[in-house]
């Protein structure tokens, strides 16, 4: 109840000194040709009502001193149009955002979002790629990756126009796809979370804040293969739910030398932070360049993630072009109800003639 009236209270109050100064130009104009002009208005209107509602309202002198007329409707008008304009200049300043839509999990509303966005000119950009994965195979995975990949070719335009401040991401998609999209646009400006929220049914943004949050653990199993041998190796990410080693039976990566990033314990809803979620990145993209070198000769890196959608994303984001342009990054999606838990993933690469499906 509080957080609605609180809401409420910021959109009423809301650019109130712009608000104030238009309607007190445009009140001051009107006043100006209403008050200045009579009786102009003034004898008609009296004769209406007496006539109307007969009744006998004294009729003012109908002398009309168009000096003073003519002198007030000027002067009106120039006030409101000065109102007018200055409303226009204050909206002219108004953000810009670009949300983009993303969804291939369920269907999804995006109605409901706790923000007040009514300073932003919103325009949304969609990747629905819900039909495209009820089944999944590998024609169905390369239409939704090549749907993707249209509408990330939009974004990029809207991204390096000047006027545009803002991008917002809003995801419920499989994780390689959200991965996927963090990569493809890459850092090429800061995007805005917001999550889902179970309770609230509601859209809510990630905020900024120093206030503490968990720290993201890193276990490192370095003793199956030397460095020099390293060709391959693996990273799980688990801060929404455990990731056991288990689970990734039937990619053969048991021999690998592996690296474990984790809360304690994992938990839903965990980012609740944009200064969390910069943490978890740097530290991500920390161990990325700490294996890039450590192993000279690796050639691919197999991901794991259990995590929110604005993890996803920022992890995919994080892989660098330059840094790691020699490797192939592999991003898999974890399905409870398969034998195969990761029965699915795909190859990172800004275009889909370039990438790779595995299915097992």
């Amino acid at each position: 109840m509080w957080r609605t009236v609180i809401e409420r209270a910021k959109v009423w109050f809301r650019d109130w000194h712009d608000k104030k100064i238009t309607l007190m130009l445009t009140g001051t104009g009107c006043a100006s040709i209403l008050g200045l002009s009579s009786p102009w208005w003034l004898v008609p209107f009296i004769q209406f009502v007496n006539e109307k509602f007969h009744s006998n309202i004294p009729v003012p002198e109908s002398k009309v001193d168009y000096v003073v007329m003519v002198t007030g409707v000027v002067v009106g008008l120039i006030l409101i149009f000065w109102g007018i304009k200055y409303r226009q200049h204050t909206k002219s300043k108004n953000k810009k955002m670009v949300q983009i839509r993303h969804s291939s999990i369920e269907v999804v509303n995006y109605t409901s979002i706790r923000a007040d966005l009514d300073d932003y000119d919103v325009k949304s950009i969609t990747i629905n790629q819900y039909q495209d994965l009820t089944k999944i195979d590998e024609f169905n995975l390369k239409t939704a990756w090549r749907k993707q990949e249209h509408v990330v070719a939009e974004l990029l335009v809207h991204i390096n126009e000047p006027s545009t401040y803002e991008i917002a991401y809003m995801g419920m998609a499989h994780i390689p796809f959200q991965f996927l999209l963090g990569y493809q646009v890459a850092d090429k400006t800061d995007v805005q979370f917001f999550e889902w929220n179970r309770t609230e049914k509601a859209w809510m943004p990630l905020l900024g804040g120093d206030e503490s949050f968990p720290k993201l653990v890193l276990y490192k199993d370095e003793t199956k293969q030397t460095p020099n041998e390293v060709k391959e190796v693996v990273i799980k990410v688990g801060i929404t739910f455990e990731i056991l080693d288990s689970q990734l039976e039937g990619h053969g990566l048991e021999n690998f030398n592996s690296y474990y990033f984790k809360l304690e314990p994992p938990r839903l809803d965990a980012i609740t932070s944009i200064k969390q979620l910069s943490t978890y990145k740097q530290q991500f993209r920390d161990l990325l360049t700490e294996i890039h070198h450590k192993y000279q000769k690796l050639k691919k890196v197999h991901i794991f993630l259990s995590a929110q959608p604005s993890v996803a994303y920022s992890f995919g984001s994080s892989i660098s072009a330059r840094m790691d342009s020699n490797k192939d990054f592999w991003i898999y999606n974890y399905v409870g109800s398969s034998p195969i838990k990761y029965p699915w993933g795909m190859k990172l690469s800004k275009d889909m003639d370039n990438g790779e499906i595995k299915i097992l």
